[in-house]
């Protein structure tokens, strides 16, 4: 308790959700990447048969790495 708030209530320790914290990571390190192709000229390439990701893709997912076809299945 805070002696100069009494009403506060006290801070209570989280403990760091794992979870969350690995899936911010994850979505970080596919940014990374993305900028990455940014650089080498590579962003709005198919990984897989070099067609040009269409803009509605990427503007959904801005790390997409497949065109519609391939991230279909």
């Amino acid at each position: 308790m805070d002696p100069e708030h009494p009403s506060t209530p006290p801070a209570v320790e989280r403990a760091p959700d794992l979870a969350s914290l690995t899936k911010i990571e994850g979505e970080l390190a596919e940014v990374e990447r993305a900028l990455a192709r940014l650089d080498d000229g590579s962003y709005r390439t198919c990984g897989v048969c070099g067609a040009t990701i269409d803009d509605a893709r990427l503007e959904a997912d801005p790390t997409a790495t497949l065109c519609a076809d391939h991230a279909a299945g």
